[in-house]
């Protein structure tokens, strides 16, 4: 009986330390974006690998908002799958097109350490991706490599 218990005892240890383990590697982060009236939340992890699965994208209005609740209401939202870990989130100015887009960066978990990312663009009820690089190096200028992908993108229409 004693035996049974330990080992009961060590298998739910093993589980907590493995469930608290999957949770290291996820991300959460709110972005304010002031011109538009929003506030953006970019989340990953939940129940995934750290190398691999998906990130989410939530937009807030904040026109109405009393302090302290810039996340009571819920506008819109996208899904992005990732190769990688989700390492940053930020707003940039990309051009006249995007000129506080909300980047999200990731990095690979191979040895070479690569980034990528992908930037967004709001309005009052959409969210929409509009540039996506990947491979760049670990000091790469991001937003550089995300303005040259919407000019190739816009010069490819």
């Amino acid at each position: 009986m004693k035996c049974r218990i330990r080992a009961l005892l060590c298998a739910i240890a093993f589980a907590a330390m493995h469930a608290h383990a999957a949770d290291d590697c996820g991300f959460v982060k709110k972005v304010e974006l002031p011109s538009r009236q929003q506030v953006a939340v970019v989340s990953s992890g939940a129940l995934e690998p750290c190398s691999t699965g998906s990130y989410a994208v939530r937009v807030y209005s904040t026109a109405h908002a009393a302090a302290g609740f810039d996340t009571d209401d819920y506008v819109t939202g996208a899904l992005h799958a990732r190769d990688g870990t989700v390492t940053d989130a930020f707003t940039a100015d990309l051009g006249a097109r995007a000129p506080q887009a909300l980047v999200v960066t990731t990095r690979s978990a191979g040895s070479g350490g690569y980034v990528g990312a992908q930037a967004y663009v709001t309005t009052p009820r959409a969210v929409r991706l509009i540039a996506s690089v990947d491979g760049l190096a670990a000091d790469a200028d991001i937003a550089a490599a995300l303005r040259q992908a919407i000019g190739k993108r816009r010069g490819a229409r």
